[in-house]
């Protein structure tokens, strides 16, 4: 008997012992109810609050959030700030990219609206990519840039670059300056170089050429005889016409006669013929004898020859004696013996001795002096001009004497 109810008793205390697991379980691991008769030691909060913490799971990537204002507000920042963060990642890695198209669109969103902070960024960027010529794009997006937000500073970094970088950068820079405030930009060239051969107008002109184009046109002319003054006036004729063929021509036709004009004649005369020869032929043969033909006709010639050497020696063959035809001559040599010195050989031998061969003479014994020694004398001592036939003799035998040395040991 008393066995039986030690027995009964043992199995009761189980089977409350087991109940009582349960119910623990059962409160760890719920949202506790909000009965007001149950009773729920506050301490247990403290075990529970982060078991209803909602995670941290940007919406989308995981299902959707749950419906309660706390997951919505907890996950909105957390989303933000990784894709701000991403952004930034993919736009630092693009500006520092192997691609080149890719690269150039970063900075070209970088520097949309440029201040001095997107400045120092594409900066960084820039000093980290390979030198030479294969960031000069981003030189240009970046000296443009900087130069629509403090010009100076950006000429005292562009002066410190070297060579081509600092002329690359320089008008760039000068470029964004004048089309916001051509007669500061002016002003401040003028005042930071001393000298007649003032780089900074090459990026004034090509900058104002853009805000009016007679302005940048007197600038460019008002400029001394040299390089600035004809890079500029290069700039200021593809402007012009890309405008198209009578811009071109009324342009040309409005310049100052000499040197420009004639400039600007020739580079009208080359566009014709590389769009199409007939036209610039019929142009050229309808001239009289002045420094436009001669100007037009050496373009035209240089065109032709480049396409059809032998077509180009007829046609400059017979026009006209006179200047005119001693340019086009002289182009069809010097385009002619680039690719085949024999055939210009037998056409120089065909041109009358009333025509002065000289030069095309010495443009064939310096194209084949260091090849063909022997047969380079037998051309110089055919040179009617005794300057410069003995000028010419002493090249070949200054050549001949170097094949000539044993090589050293």
């Amino acid at each position: 008997m008393n066995k039986l109810l030690f027995l009964a008793l043992w199995l009761l205390t189980l089977i409350f012992s087991y109940w009582v697991g349960i119910s623990s379980n059962d409160v760890k691991y719920s949202i506790p109810s909000e009965d007001p008769t149950t009773q729920v030691d506050s301490s247990v909060y403290s075990v529970l609050e982060p078991a209803f913490e909602p995670p941290l799971i940007p919406s989308g990537i995981q299902g959707q959030p749950a419906d309660n204002k706390l997951s919505k507000v907890s996950s909105l920042p957390y989303t933000k700030t990784i894709s701000e963060e991403s952004e930034s990642i993919s736009l630092q890695a693009k500006l520092r990219s192997s691609h080149p198209v890719q690269r150039l669109e970063a900075f070209a969103e970088l520097l949309k609206n440029p201040n001095q902070s997107s400045i120092d960024s594409a900066l960084e960027a820039y000093n980290s990519l390979p030198h030479g010529p294969g960031r000069f794009s981003e030189l240009k997006m970046i000296s443009y840039s900087w130069g629509q937000v403090d010009p100076v500073s950006a000429l005292q970094w562009a002066n410190s670059q070297k060579h081509w970088d600092q002329h690359v950068a320089r008008a760039s820079i000068m470029d964004a300056w004048a089309r916001n405030d051509s007669d500061g930009a002016i002003q401040w060239a003028k005042e930071n170089f001393d000298g007649e051969e003032n780089p900074y107008f090459v990026g004034i002109i090509n900058g104002l050429s853009e805000k009016s184009l007679p302005q940048a046109t007197d600038l460019m002319t008002e400029l001394p005889y040299g390089r600035v003054r004809g890079r500029s006036a290069a700039i200021l004729f593809e402007k012009v016409w890309s405008k198209g063929e009578d811009v071109a021509l009324h342009w040309a036709e409005h310049l100052p006669e000499g040197s420009l004009q004639d400039f600007a004649y020739g580079e009208l005369g080359s566009k014709l013929a590389s769009q199409d020869m007939s036209r610039a032929v019929e142009w050229v043969e309808s001239m009289a004898e002045s420094s436009v033909k001669v100007a037009v006709s050496e373009d035209v010639s240089r065109e032709m020859a480049r396409k059809d050497p032998q077509k180009a020696a007829n046609w400059a063959s017979n026009l006209p004696n006179g200047k005119s035809k001693n340019v086009s001559l002289l182009q069809v040599a010097e385009m002619w013996t680039r690719t085949d010195p024999i055939a210009t050989a037998e056409w120089i031998n065909q041109i009358p001795a009333d025509i002065n061969k000289d030069p095309l003479i010495e443009t064939l014994v310096n194209k084949i002096h260091k090849s063909d020694p022997e047969n380079a004398k037998i051309w110089a001592e055919s040179i009617t001009n005794p300057d410069r036939r003995k000028h010419m003799l002493q090249k070949v035998e200054k050549q001949s004497r170097q094949v000539s040395k044993p090589e050293k040991k």
